[in-house]
């Protein structure tokens, strides 16, 4: 997604210690307070694999931008990880130097780019991502929670007073987690949805008026997957990877697309939903649609826009 809004090339074990520019992305996953490096290192080769990519920071010289934080200090993440069975190479890694290079980078967020629209939205909203847009992704983000925040607390954080559009992406973990677990009764669980989907639209029409957006654009919930896919526990909510059975989840999915569908129809909203093949002979989300291996997310190569080149 950054090597679209920048227009680079991407490169992945490629040596990029000789280029003249480089944007680091620090992985999805990558943890700010973390004080080590996110790698499981069991084999000498694991570290000559470390060892390497470290020596292009140490030799780098050109100019070095990190992407969406301030870039971290790798050489004393890398130096808290030396252990007695680590290999000489790594050992000998000049971690002043890497330390010395991270702390000239420059750092550049997705409100500084260009940009005349906002994607909004959880974890998921990368898959939405418009390539004319900024994007601002919020890992774990209920709809729920981002309606009582206020849409405000991340459109303020870019350029408002130019966004033509909006597109919003949530409802999933609502779905996944929490209406369910609110109550039992099916009855109920439509009554909640509808007031949430009332919530939603009602903060959609506070944020067009306020900012004066032309567009609003609005994503459907993904279809429920089968539930014996073994999900990670960073995926759970009170220990438990979803609350209610499929059948409820899946009618909780109909019922928050068909009120949003009802709403974009009445306000001239978009209404954007995922193809028909999602969906396997079960009316279930398909496995080969979602990310390996254990994802909730759907694969790149179903996302709304060209994750890879042709």
């Amino acid at each position: 997604m950054w090597s679209k809004c920048l227009g680079v090339k991407l490169l992945y074990s490629d040596d990029w210690s000789n280029e003249e520019v480089v944007y680091l992305e620090h992985g999805m996953e990558f943890k700010e307070n973390s004080k080590g490096v996110n790698v499981f290192l069991k084999e000498p080769k694991s570290w000559n694999k470390l060892s390497e990519k470290a020596e292009m920071i140490s030799s780098f010289k050109g100019k070095l931008y990190s992407l969406d934080i301030p870039c971290p200090d790798y050489g004393e993440r890398l130096k808290a990880r030396v252990r007695p069975h680590s290999t000489q190479r790594y050992k000998d890694l000049p971690f002043d130097k890497i330390s010395e290079v991270c702390s000239k980078a420059i750092t550049l967020k997705q409100s500084d780019l260009p940009r005349n629209g906002l994607v909004l939205g959880d974890s998921h909203s990368l898959a939405a991502w418009r390539p004319d847009a900024y994007l601002s992704r919020n890992d774990g983000q209920t709809l729920n929670g981002a309606i009582n925040a206020g849409f405000d607390s991340w459109i303020d954080n870019f350029k408002s007073s130019d966004l033509n559009f909006l597109r919003t992406y949530f409802g999933n973990i609502d779905i996944r987690h929490h209406i369910c677990r609110l109550t039992s009764e099916k009855a109920e669980q439509k009554k909640l949805t509808k007031t949430l989907v009332k919530r939603y639209f009602s903060e959609l029409c506070r944020a067009r008026d306020k900012y004066k957006i032309e567009d609003i654009e609005v994503v459907a919930s993904l279809p429920i997957e089968n539930e014996s896919r073994k999900l990670p526990k960073t995926g759970y909510y009170k220990g438990q990877p979803f609350w209610g059975s499929w059948e409820e989840r899946n009618l909780v999915h109909s019922y928050f697309n068909q009120f949003c569908y009802f709403l974009c129809e009445k306000l001239g909203f978009k209404f954007i939903t995922w193809p028909d093949y999602f969906y396997n002979s079960d009316s279930e989300l398909g496995f080969e649609n979602m990310e390996k291996p254990r994802s909730v997310h759907i694969t790149p190569r179903h996302y709304l826009w060209s994750a890879f080149d042709e």
